[in-house]
């Protein structure tokens, strides 16, 4: 789906052409007062959403429930995906409501006073509006191919084209002596209250519609970097390796890396100093945090090949050993992740394809685990906690005959010698 108008108001004529307002409490209102309210909630749906891609660990939260509605038939059969049980899904509201926190209540009164309509069919709109604008999101990542960051650049132009839309209450907060302390509990309060919302919005990838993947479905998506190396070859690829048809993205041409696009459900890990990361469940970042934090899980230094686990979100210039901008990212995560775990020690491996000199790609592979080891550093991490080695073209995970399985190959992986 190509927006030929803002995001609001592709959001707005959706509801209106496709009569998305003629089931439940809301068919009960005056058309006059629901296109009001209409007007009101979907720069809130908008505004509430900009806000969680505005935070770093949101980004993605935001990008896989919009790639999850994109698959949905939100867009397509939209009367079959939202009333298919002949009742509205109350998920929208629910989000938008851990969005918002304590504003939340007043909200909804607000837009209903101003426009005459009940509050009930207020939070009945929302539970209209929240899917089927997060599917126009998914439609725009797919149709662009935009990762998360992408996403919510483009957000922020929307959050400017509809500033001053939104018809809430104002909140007016002292700002000098007992009521300076209070603003600033207040702005604790969001703070806190957006963080509640990652937690819960942790939970609804493929909320929209009470859809569950199978479990058949997630054992085939498992991603390529939860293999141990020991099922890996070393040398030629073995076209029965399962790592083959467990790869869960594609090549870009854009950058010569290969993008993986199934972070699977967000998860909320709780790091030192009281910080967050709300991130997916398959990530490189999960998989680490869940080896150091569980004690049942114990480094085998028998074999040296098990438990790697290769970082999905860093990439390199190409030919060099330069992480670009949007890796630093991944690597500020796992270094709030390893300072939680200080005792921790680890080794970087860096890997290149099978093409070209065997001599130049130890080089280049050994340059980039060192320059991943040196971000790492910089963000904070003890550097006698940290080796690093390149591998050259050794320990293929996939086909060096394609563009995918080359990618796939270019990698840096991390490994925890010690808990």
């Amino acid at each position: 789906m190509i927006l030929t108008q803002s995001l609001l108001e592709e959001v707005k004529s959706f509801v209106l052409r496709n009569e998305l307002t003629q089931v439940g409490r809301i068919a009960d209102e005056p058309e006059f007062e629901t296109k009001n309210a209409l007007s009101r909630v979907v720069p809130l749906v908008v505004n509430s959403l900009v806000e969680l891609a505005e935070q770093v660990s949101g980004r993605d939260v935001v990008w896989s429930m919009a790639r999850e509605a994109a698959k949905s038939e939100v867009l397509s059969n939209p009367h079959k995906a939202l009333y298919a049980t002949k009742s509205i899904s109350e998920r929208g509201a629910q989000l938008i409501s851990s969005l918002l926190g304590e504003r939340y209540e007043p909200s909804i009164q607000s837009i209903a006073a101003a426009a005459g309509i009940q509050p009930g069919s207020v939070v009945d709109l929302l539970n209209i509006i929240v899917p089927v604008a997060l599917g126009m999101l998914g439609e725009q990542v797919a149709e662009h191919h935009w990762s998360a960051e992408a996403l919510s650049r483009w957000m922020r132009s929307q959050q400017s084209q509809q500033a001053g839309e939104l018809a809430l209450p104002a909140f007016v907060v002292p700002t000098t002596g007992a009521g300076a302390s209070r603003a600033t509990r207040s702005a604790d309060a969001t703070s806190r209250w957006l963080w509640i919302a990652l937690v819960v919005a942790a939970c609804l990838i493929g909320y929209l519609l009470g859809y569950q993947p199978r479990p058949e479905a997630e054992a085939r998506y498992q991603p390529v970097y939860n293999l141990p190396n020991a099922a890996v070859p070393d040398g030629p690829w073995d076209a029965g390796n399962p790592a083959a048809i467990q790869a869960n993205g594609n090549y870009s041409k854009d950058n010569g890396s290969y993008i993986y696009d199934r972070a699977g459900v967000p998860v909320v890990l709780k790091l030192g100093g009281g910080v967050r990361q709300i991130i997916g469940a398959n990530s490189t970042e999960n998989k680490l945090y869940q080896f150091l934090a569980d004690p049942a899980k114990n480094v085998d230094n028998v074999n040296l090949s098990k438990n790697w686990i290769t970082f999905d979100r860093i990439y390199f210039e190409s030919n060099k050993a330069i992480l670009t901008a949007e890796s630093m990212w991944q690597l500020s995560n796992v270094a709030s992740i390893l300072k939680t775990f200080p005792k921790a020690q680890v080794q970087l491996g860096g890997y290149t394809d099978s093409t070209g000199s065997a001599t130049l790609n130890e080089r280049l592979s050994q340059a980039r685990a060192q320059a991943a080891k040196a971000t790492l550093v910089k963000f904070g991490v003890d550097s006698t906690t940290v080796a690093a080695k390149g591998y050259g073209s050794r320990h293929n995970i996939a086909s060096n005959t394609s563009e995918d399985g080359r990618a796939l190959n270019r990698r840096v992986s991390i490994h925890v010698t010690r808990k």
